[in-house]
């Protein structure tokens, strides 16, 4: 009978595979753990939400009239505007829409439009109705541009009104 030689791996080359063995799984479950912790999104060099605080606008919404199914949008803060998301406030559930202006941002002393037509010809709003503004910022990640929804603290509550007026006389009562 003829003994065969079996021999094993040699201690450097096992070390080796395990290390790289080691070095995979540690890729793996980091770039597993990496989808958990979400990007921040910064605006003008800190946390989106710090800018937050420094919105301040004014809105008006128009139910019938010129200016019919607009949301007009006064910036009178320093933080330029993406967009807003409009809320009617009432007692069972709350419809909501987010949109971005026009011209892409409101900058300060600006103001920007937003049309709400589709819920006044559906009905869902109407003259009287409470509305509540929040304002939507555009940040920015490592990789790419984002859009952030401020807390509703950051928010504006209107009434929509019945408008007859030409728009200039409308905003020096605003």
């Amino acid at each position: 009978m003829i003994l065969l030689k079996k021999r094993g791996l040699s201690p450097v080359i096992a070390t080796m595979l395990l290390v790289a063995l080691a070095l995979v799984l540690a890729i793996i479950v980091f770039l597993w753990a990496r989808s958990f912790v979400g990007e921040t999104i910064q605006k003008q060099g800190r946390e989106i939400e710090q800018s937050c605080e420094e919105v301040s606008f004014r809105a008006e919404a128009f139910a019938s009239g010129v200016d019919s199914g607009k949301l007009s949008v006064v910036n009178i803060g320093t933080i330029p505007l993406y967009g807003v998301e409009v809320r009617k406030k009432q007692v069972i559930g709350e419809i909501s829409q987010v949109e971005t202006f026009q011209n892409n941002m409101v900058l300060s002393g600006e103001t920007g439009e937003i049309s709400i037509a589709q819920f006044i010809t559906d009905g869902e709003i109407a003259e009287c109705d409470e509305l509540i503004v929040v304002p939507v910022l555009l940040g920015e990640t490592e990789q790419y541009k984002k859009t952030y929804v401020c807390d509703k603290d950051y928010s504006v509550e209107i009434i929509v009104k019945e408008c007859n007026t030409p728009k200039n006389e409308q905003l020096k009562d605003f």
